[in-house]
């Protein structure tokens, strides 16, 4: 007989360790936030493991829970550590990498009690998030199943085995859930240098907690030997030919110094300029490593090449050079302006002639060069105009060719004084520009067809995120003498559906705009393998049409700012609250005429 446990009785079941099995509760549609992690202990003693077999429940329900986090942990012991659970005539050979199928459960556990004392436990609306690899990247999913069902029973003990539940029928592939990951894995972000060597590209990878943190500096340098995450593997470098670890890096004393110890090709790192690049990559890459206490010390071929206070090294070398907090702009009966906050009095640095005509815009600050692109409108059709000046942009080009719909511009933001590059939606194809060419050129897209409806860019400048009939998608961007190239696309899942916006909510995080389960508009926060989701902003009642935001990063003046949005031509700020004309900054010719509210909001960083 099938059937449903009651919804009182399975909270009551899985209340005491819900959060790390990814099972939901009786609401609809379970939404991830942090998550709760295990328990680290101090320094020097890696976090709690997963349950194990023999420790785990003799209620189906728990005993089902451990099964989905058992996997969790160092990769070459995943398939022992996930096969202890089954019965030893049922287990997974191992696979070659050791790699982990995570997913997320979006609908309760359909429970069958067997004539034959066994139940069947049928996870439903299941969600291939990706293959966690032993490198802590997560890759593409490979298996494709919405559903898997496993037997638990008791099991005739053998000699050495251990008596209680036991999986007797499992599922084909390791699983994971995405709550398992967040509770006994650690975002950890290396850096690797764009193709150009003039920008740290972020790359999120997952530390297991039960790492020893003596471990850590080695594990996090192994990745940086080992290469980019593949859908990143086109925009960046890997580390100079030749580099490998001398040895482990040894753990030194509370408050000593760090040493990294690599052989490189001679010749490779010759030059004072190459030398601070690895140094660079290499401290960004430790900034979460718990045995950099102050000192960095690189040594090549066993010779120390360069010392440094990491802290000291890292603030005088900032990942995205943000000079001054971020402004919030929107636009008014075509006209943008700023909208103040408490203490804040911005400007326009649009000249007055060009404020016109306006329905979105996007703004970039290099030091003192501001660059503007503008969607302006012409009764049905609409143009893109850009330029760029200090303080205040005067002067602008319009592109020749109009077009049916376009959407808000975004900057690849550029390091050094070269001028940005600019991404725009339109009639429904991701399109570049150059601040001193507005000529829409096509972009073409790698492992996504049908129709773009949205695009944002990371502060890094060569990753994006974008929107291709409802389904989102991150990539890596290359630009090589005056040629910009997406590489090759990775769908992010997500539990929106219908997406209509995108934006960079932090360094690997973004913020997307669609529909939950109950047709309502929502903005959620995942991170870029879609392994963490949050809900930011719900019930919003129309669909989201332009998302912006002002994204969290180790250089912001400020931690935070909420996103901005616009929903049937409204506004949206703090709170999801309407931003009104009361924080609409007049300036000397005061508003226009009328009742009408600013649309299009943006930030300016």
């Amino acid at each position: 007989m099938r059937w449903r446990l009651p919804v009182v009785l399975l909270a009551v079941l899985l209340l005491p360790a819900a959060t790390a099995c990814g099972i939901p509760d009786e609401t609809e549609v379970r939404v991830n936030g942090s998550g709760p992690q295990a328990e680290t202990g101090p320094a020097g003693r890696p976090g709690d493991p997963p349950r194990s077999r023999a420790e785990s429940s003799s209620d189906e329900f728990r005993f089902a829970q451990d099964f989905l986090t058992a996997a969790a942990g160092e990769a070459d012991e995943a398939y022992q550590r996930f096969n202890d659970f089954i019965v030893p005539e049922k287990r997974l050979a191992p696979q070659p990498g050791n790699e982990i199928n995570v997913i997320r459960l979006d609908a309760p556990p359909l429970v069958t009690f067997n004539n034959d004392g066994t139940t069947s436990i049928t996870i439903e609306r299941v969600q291939q998030v990706g293959v966690l690899r032993a490198n802590g990247s997560i890759g593409e999913p490979i298996a494709t199943e919405s559903s898997y069902t496993f037997t638990v029973g008791q099991a005739p003990t053998e000699p050495g085995e251990v008596g209680g539940l036991w999986v007797l029928d499992p599922p084909p592939v390791v699983l994971m859930t995405d709550e398992a990951l967040q509770q006994y894995y650690r975002e950890h972000t290396i850096y690797f240098w764009n193709v150009n060597r003039d920008a740290l590209v972020p790359d999120l990878r997952y530390l297991p907690v039960t790492v020893p943190v003596q471990r850590q500096a080695t594990e996090v340098l192994d990745w940086l030997i080992g290469g980019p995450t593949d859908w990143l593997g086109t925009a960046v470098v890997r580390l100079p030919d030749g580099t490998g670890p001398l040895g482990n890096v040894p753990a030194p004393k509370e408050g000593g110094r760090l040493e990294v110890n690599l052989s490189v090709k001679a010749g490779v790192l010759d030059t004072d300029v190459e030398l601070d690049k690895l140094f660079n990559q290499i401290v960004w890459s430790l900034k979460l490593s718990p045995t950099l206490y102050s000192e960095l010390e690189l040594k090549i071929q066993n010779q120390s090449r360069k010392v440094a206070v990491a802290e000291d090294w890292r603030r005088n070398h900032p990942l995205y050079q943000l000079g001054a907090p971020p402004v919030r702009y929107g636009v008014l009966a075509g006209t943008v302006y700023p909208l103040s906050e408490p203490g804040e009095e911005p400007i326009v640095p649009i000249a007055p002639e060009a404020n016109r005509d306006i329905v979105a815009a996007s703004l970039n600050r290099a030091g003192a060069t501001i660059s503007a692109a503008l969607v302006t409108s012409e009764q049905t059709r609409f143009r893109l105009r850009t330029g760029a000046g200090i303080g205040t942009v005067r002067e602008f080009r319009t592109g020749r060719k109009s077009f049916g719909t376009m959407g808000r511009p975004v900057w690849l933001k550029r390091a050094g004084n070269v001028g940005p590059t600019g991404l725009v939606v339109a009639d429904g194809g991701l399109y570049e520009f150059r601040t001193d060419n507005p000529t829409l050129t096509p972009v073409p897209l790698t492992g996504a067809s049908g129709r773009v409806t949205a695009v944002g860019a990371a502060l890094d400048g060569n990753r994006i995120a974008f929107v291709v009939s409802g389904r989102l998608y991150v990539a890596g961007v290359r630009t090589v003498d005056g040629t910009l190239s997406v590489g090759p696309s990775r769908q992010v899942v997500t539990s929106l559906r219908d997406l209509t916006a995108v934006d960079w909510y932090g360094e690997n995080s973004l913020a997307v705009a669609g529909v939950e389960r109950n047709g309502r508009a929502a903005v959620y926060k995942l991170n870029v393998h879609g392994a963490q989701e949050t809900a930011l902003i719900t019930d919003v009642g129309a669909a989201v049409t332009q998302l912006a935001t002002y994204p969290e990063n180790p250089d912001a003046p400020v931690l935070s700012r909420p996103p901005l949005y616009e929903a049937n031509q409204v506004a949206y700020g703090t709170g999801g609250s309407p931003i009104g004309r009361d924080q609409v900054v007049a300036g000397a010719s005061g508003l226009p005429p009328g009742s009408a509210t600013p649309t299009a909001p943006f930030y300016l960083y």
